[in-house]
C-alpha cells in the first residue's frame, strides 16, 4: 500500500513540474553566490561546476527516461555565455555517453569470459568425477566453476540493468532543452507562468472529457 502511495505521489510530482509541452522542467538559480564553472577547468576543457551536474542528476533521477527535460538557468548572463554553457553541457553528456559505452562493453566481456571459463571448469570437473580422479582436485574445479558462473550471473542480472538505466538517463540529459531566464523575470514570475500553464492544461483536459461524454 505504501509503495502504491509513493508511486502515486511521484506521478503527481512529475505532473506539477511538466510544462504545457510535456517537458519536465528543472529550474536552476545561478546567482552571484554560485560558482558557475569548475575552477580547475581551463581553455578547451572549461566546464560547469560539478555541483550543477550533480543537482541536475538529483532532480531528474526520479523522472522516467521517456519524459523530455527542459533545464532553465535563472541569473544574469554575459553576451555569448548562454551558448557557451549549452556547448559545455552537450560536451559533458557526450563524454559521459562514451564512458558508459565503455562500461557496457566491459560488462559484456566480463559476462562472456566468466561464463566460458565457468562452463569449462564445470565440464572438467564432471569429466574428472566420472573417471574417478582426485576428489580434492575435482572439488576445487567445482568451486572455481561455480564462482565464475555466479560472477557472470551477477554481472548480467545486477550490473547490466544499472548500466542500461544510466545510459537512458544520460541520453535524456543529452537531448534536454536548455533555456536561460534573466534574473529580472525572477523565480516568482516563472513559477506563476508555470502554474498558469498547468492550470490551462488541466482545464483543457476537463473540457475535452466533458464534451466526449454522451
Amino acid at each position: 500500500m505504501k509503495r502504491k502511495q509513493a508511486k502515486a505521489e511521484l506521478v503527481r510530482y512529475i505532473e506539477t513540474i511538466r510544462d504545457n509541452e510535456g517537458h519536465a522542467v528543472v529550474d536552476i538559480s545561478l546567482g552571484e553566490d554560485v560558482t558557475r564553472y569548475d575552477p580547475l577547468s581551463l581553455n578547451g576543457q572549461r566546464d560547469l561546476n560539478g555541483d550543477i551536474y550533480d543537482y541536475i542528476d538529483a532532480q531528474t533521477n526520479v523522472i522516467p527516461a521517456e519524459v523530455p527535460l527542459r533545464v532553465r538557468f535563472h541569473g544574469e548572463f554575459a553576451e555569448g555565455e548562454p551558448e557557451e554553457i549549452k556547448q559545455m553541457m552537450h560536451h559533458h553528456y557526450v563524454m559521459k555517453s562514451f564512458d558508459i559505452a565503455w562500461d557496457v562493453m566491459a560488462n559484456f566481456r566480463k559476462i562472456l569470459l566468466f561464463t566460458l571459463f565457468g562452463a569449462a571448469m564445470i565440464a572438467i570437473y564432471l569429466t574428472f568425477a566420472l573417471i574417478g580422479k582426485d576428489v580434492f582436485m575435482t572439488e576445487i574445479l567445482s568451486v572455481v566453476g561455480s564462482f565464475s558462473l555466479w560472477e557472470a550471473a551477477d554481472a548480467f542480472l545486477l550490473e547490466r540493468p544499472h548500466l542500461r538505466r544510466e545510459r537512458k538517463n544520460n541520453d535524456q540529459c543529452l537531448n534536454e532543452i536548455v533555456e536561460f531566464v534573466p534574473r529580472s523575470e525572477g523565480p516568482a514570475e516563472q513559477t506563476a507562468k508555470n502554474t498558469s500553464e498547468n492550470t490551462a492544461k488541466n482545464a483543457s483536459k476537463a473540457i475535452s472529457q466533458n464534451t466526449s461524454k454522451p
